[in-house]
């Protein structure tokens, strides 16, 4: 490898990361893509997966197509990105065809330097045709494991991406996620056509996490105690949106600083609950599994399951939220024998009968009056309540049904409140100035507008209708109607936001009687979540088994020792293993002894106990080193 090019991306990083050096891995798998090398990497989560193909993408040059499954993911990369100074958009199903035409527009003159996609967006044959012509230099695979049919997230739609490989030839694919079984990682490689096995694994080993599964009765009580006892940053994990805002209440009640978080919840109050979180103005959040994509919290000390999540993949990641700068934190789940039971109850729901599936088809395509044979790529805010209510039908077992119906690859359902609403002047500044002639009340709008926000002429900007309406001194309603007629006339293209999730057509409307569902695809998914749940159970059941090793062989990783910090290892603990860490932590109290001082203190133990309890405080960051004399740190002394 040319030592420019190590050079080139040391730059790169130093330039608009600020970082000195790569984290473990993150270098090896950048040269492998400079080398020209297809390239898988299996970074857990918090371990810079994105810097992995944004460094490449920028020593390349020209524009970098990222393929990205979530769009608030996308978004939050993009104006990430942004603030960097690099220039990167998002285009998904969600956005309407002006959207669109603007955004590859700029790429075409190569203004832009990372486009994310939608995977269905590859569905549309126009649109792949129109990105031929990009002057893409490499394609990044976020989240791959949803390209595998084995893996616990399957799209269908990621199953398009190797059809991109005749039109960039000399265009190289990295693949990247944080969780993949080993039928997952070999599956990967397939689908996206690699010519060489080549996977850069960073192990799933997390030294700073204490994984710890208890059965427990009293639940609210348990994490009472878990929380004054370890302080600082937290997120509690529970099943429904409902329990997220009582339980928040209930914590705030107690004197706990805690928000709700749900997908229920309008775009600028899930946006003012993360900041609140992670400018540690609330201690707290209480969240569905809606909340942590995207979210870089260092300081996170504990992450808490309430309720059983529907796999080990998933609770890998969530868990993996926890400890981001290296120091110790807790990842636990809380259950009871209830809980499992109810996982296994869920099953049954996940899984509708076919003609309950056909039947939500059909009451989904006559409530948005999409005809039999159209809508294809139509997209529509989707309200759920609203259509169970219409045709008598169960909330859970529609949303189920819809997602096997996106497994088939008939509709797609899209995460809906993910950003803020949007313009972009579509008339040219002449004719504005003589619209504004004509109708001089929307005239303190436009001029605001201009002067407000920047590149209005060039692309989509986001805007906030309440910052309007306060500048220009009329209601935000008025500022949205204004928006809406400005639009009409064509003056401008207004983008509302919309707190509702999309569900876009993936295809022209068929008859319900002639949807065409492979009996074996059915099977196998039941089979694979079936499968995914029992590991879930047998994780909590398991006593006998180190935590973190259930974890590392679960993603087909072994030959490793035990954490000797989890709920299992510390039940192994001989008797006295906590008088010996005391009898160590008070040697060291007022005092720095080299290693023959402290066995010398240390003599009356058991050498197998008081080395163990000695590396466990060394790991904890508790007894810190230097120059071979051993102390404890300050705030450590002040605790004792």
């Amino acid at each position: 490898m040319n030592a420019n090019i190590k050079e080139d991306i040391h730059r790169l990083l130093k330039k608009y990361w600020g970082f000195d050096s790569f984290r473990p891995l993150q270098e090896d798998i950048i040269l492998s893509v400079l080398d020209k090398h297809d390239t898988l990497a299996l970074l857990p989560t918090g371990g810079g997966k994105s810097l992995c193909f944004q460094v490449p993408g920028l020593a390349l040059g020209g524009t970098t197509l990222v393929i990205s499954p979530l769009i608030a993911l996308m978004n939050d990369q993009v104006q990430n990105l942004k603030k960097k100074g690099i220039s990167a958009v998002a285009i998904s199903a969600a956005m309407n065809f002006k959207e669109i035409d603007v955004a590859l527009n700029n790429a075409a003159l190569g203004h832009v330097q990372f486009i994310y996609v939608s995977p269905e967006r590859l569905q549309n044959e126009t649109f792949v045709q129109k990105i031929s012509y990009l002057p893409i230099t490499l394609i990044a695979v976020d989240e791959a494991h949803c390209i595998s049919q084995w893996g616990f997230d399957f799209r269908p739609s990621y199953r398009k991406i190797a059809t991109l490989r005749p039109y960039f030839p000399d265009c190289k694919i990295i693949a990247l996620t944080a969780s993949a079984t080993k039928d997952v990682v070999e599956d990967i490689q397939k689908q996206l056509d690699f010519k060489d096995a080549n996977v850069f694994r960073q192990s799933f080993v997390r030294k700073n996490l204490r994984y710890v599964v208890q059965l427990e009765e009293n639940k609210i009580e348990r994490l009472f105690k878990l929380i004054h006892n370890i302080g600082g940053s937290g997120l509690v994990y529970v099943r429904n949106r409902k329990k997220t805002e009582e339980l928040a209440a209930f914590l705030k009640k107690n004197k706990i600083s805690s928000m709700a978080y749900h997908a229920g919840l309008k775009y600028e109050q899930r946006q003012s609950v993360q900041q609140q979180w992670i400018d540690n103005n609330v201690q707290v959040i209480c969240a569905t599994n809606a909340f942590g994509m995207g979210i870089d919290k260092p300081d996170v000390r504990f992450v808490v399951h309430l309720d059983l999540p529907e796999s080990l993949e998933a609770y890998f990641q969530e868990a993996g939220r926890g400890g981001r700068d290296g120091k110790i934190a807790y990842s636990t789940i809380f259950y009871t024998k209830a809980d499992q039971q109810r996982l296994i109850d869920n099953f049954q729901y996940a899984f509708p009968e076919l003609d309950y599936v056909k039947n939500t088809y059909q009451a989904i395509c006559n409530y948005y009056q999409i005809a039999i044979s159209a809508g294809q790529g139509t997209n529509v805010q989707f309200d759920i309540d609203k259509i169970c209510k219409s045709y008598n039908l169960s909330p859970i077992l529609v949303y189920n049904s819809i997602k096997f119906l996106e497994k088939e690859n008939y509709l797609s359902l899209i995460d809906g409140g993910f950003e803020p609403s949007k313009v972009l002047f579509t008339a040219n500044k002449e004719d504005i100035y003589q619209f504004e002639l004509l109708y001089p009340k929307f005239e303190p709008l436009v001029k605001t507008l201009l002067r407000s926000y920047g590149g209005l002429f060039e692309n989509y900007v986001y805007i906030n209708e309440k910052d309007l309406a306060y500048r220009v001194k009329i209601s935000a309603a008025s500022i949205m109607e204004y928006l809406a007629y400005l639009d009409k006339q064509e003056i401008l293209s207004y983008v509302p936001q919309s707190a509702l999730p999309k569900l876009v057509f993936m295809q022209d409307r068929v008859h319900a009687n002639y949807l065409e569902f492979n009996p074996e695809n059915y099977h196998r998914l039941k089979e694979q979540y079936l499968e995914r749940i029992n590991s879930v159970i047998e994780y909590t059941n398991n006593d006998k088994l180190c935590r973190q090793v259930q974890l590392l062989m679960y993603f087909n990783e072994f030959n490793y020792s035990d954490c000797g910090h989890c709920d299992v290892c510390i039940s192994k603990r001989p008797k006295d293993y906590e008088t010996v860490k005391t009898k160590l932590l008070t040697s060291l109290k007022n005092k720095s002894l080299t290693l023959e001082q402290l066995k010398d203190k240390m003599k009356s133990s058991n050498d197998e106990t008081w080395i163990k309890a000695f590396n466990e405080l060394i790991d904890d960051n508790i007894i810190v080193e230097e120059e071979s004399i051993f102390y404890l740190k300050k705030d450590s002394k002040e605790r004792l």
